[in-house]
């Protein structure tokens, strides 16, 4: 069997030769047409340059171009245009552009979770629609070139890390935690006094907010009356002169080392002897408030009681007198008028 011939086929030398021409023709006309046909441009695409003054880290060609997150095209070059500046040329589909215009901006921001980086493309005020091969430079005004890509926020974190958090903004930080402390305490106990008014409250704020009102209300005169004590140390003729000073602070000396500790001592066998009557007297002033079923109705009784009492008295010059009219039964009429010098049938008063 010869080398070029295969089992159950007819293939012989001139036919295998044949076949293996055409094989290397069919090739060599697809090759070349696909490098001579001309590429097959969608009518709706536009080749837009942009000048810009730097490029964002990882734009390259290829990089997406996105317009209000949706891809719209993407980068097909970039290429240097002069000191300082870039061209940087877009393939965009117009029917997805929605009459952007010539006073676009652009970001260079990341484009995935990954910190890929692509080109978004932002609106702006007026301008004209863009055109197939139209050049828009960005390079006289900053704001419309933002770079937003991850290399320059790992760069700002590290600018903030070096320059701002330096020993000294640490050895600040760590003070006023410490001086923070001191307020703990204070914050506690603010804390449990609003937590027992909670537990314990059992009249209506509305009526505790009136009384607390009412005790405020004596803030101003006592404010008044501290000033005015203030204003007498300097206006007062008894402390004019440096001997009556001397005194004057000698009696506050004196209550300090005298008068403080006797009261204190006192106070401590007061506690030692009498402690144990406070729980009496609790107990006594929590039965008297518990008689008074409604303090709002027995105040007002209390009221009027005592108005009707005084309305019953009258000044005299010996002193209030009440007025009292007394009716007797005859049998003892006669007798008291007799001694009163008064007719019959007439009470005394």
């Amino acid at each position: 069997m010869p080398d070029y011939a295969l089992p159950g086929t007819e293939v012989g030398p001139r036919r295998a030769r044949v076949l293996g021409v055409c094989a290397l023709v069919l090739s060599l006309l697809t090759v070349v047409g696909w490098r001579a046909w001309p590429d097959s441009v969608p009518p709706d695409d536009l080749h837009v340059a942009l000048l810009v003054g730097r490029v964002g880290a990882g734009v390259a060609p290829g990089t997406d171009v996105r317009l209000d997150g949706v891809r719209v095209g993407a980068v097909t070059g970039i290429e240097a245009a002069g000191v300082g500046r870039q061209r940087i040329t877009l393939d965009l589909r117009g029917s997805q552009l929605f009459g952007l215009t010539d006073a676009l901006a652009l970001d260079y921001a990341p484009g995935n979770l990954f910190g890929i980086s692509s080109v978004e493309l932002r609106s702006g005020a007026g301008g004209s629609a863009l055109r197939n091969g139209v050049t828009v430079d960005l390079t006289g005004d900053s704001d419309r070139v933002r770079d937003a890509t991850l290399a320059t926020l790992l760069k700002s974190t590290g600018t903030l890390t070096d320059k701002v958090l330096t020993p000294e903004l640490v050895e600040l930080l760590r003070r006023f935690a410490h001086d923070l402390d001191g307020f703990i305490p204070l914050l506690q106990a603010i804390g449990t006094t609003a937590r027992s008014f909670a537990e314990t409250q059992q009249l209506p704020p509305s009526l505790m907010f009136d009384r607390y009102g009412g005790a405020l209300a004596g803030l101003p005169p006592m404010l008044t009356g501290g000033l005015a004590v203030l204003w007498a140390s300097y206006s007062n003729e008894h402390l004019k002169t440096d001997e009556q000073v001397k005194n004057y602070g000698a009696m506050f000396s004196r209550i300090t080392s005298d008068l403080l500790p006797v009261a204190t001592a006192m106070l401590g066998t007061s506690q030692q002897y009498f402690q144990g009557l406070m729980p009496m007297g609790s107990v006594i002033l929590d039965r008297i408030s518990a008689s008074v079923s409604t303090p709002e109705r027995s105040s007002q009784q209390l009221t009027d009681l005592l108005t009707r009492l005084g309305a019953a008295f009258h000044d005299s010059p010996d002193g209030p007198v009440l007025d009292a009219s007394v009716q007797l039964v005859p049998a003892l009429a006669q007798p008291l008028s007799a001694q009163l010098g008064q007719p019959a049938g007439e009470g005394p008063r």
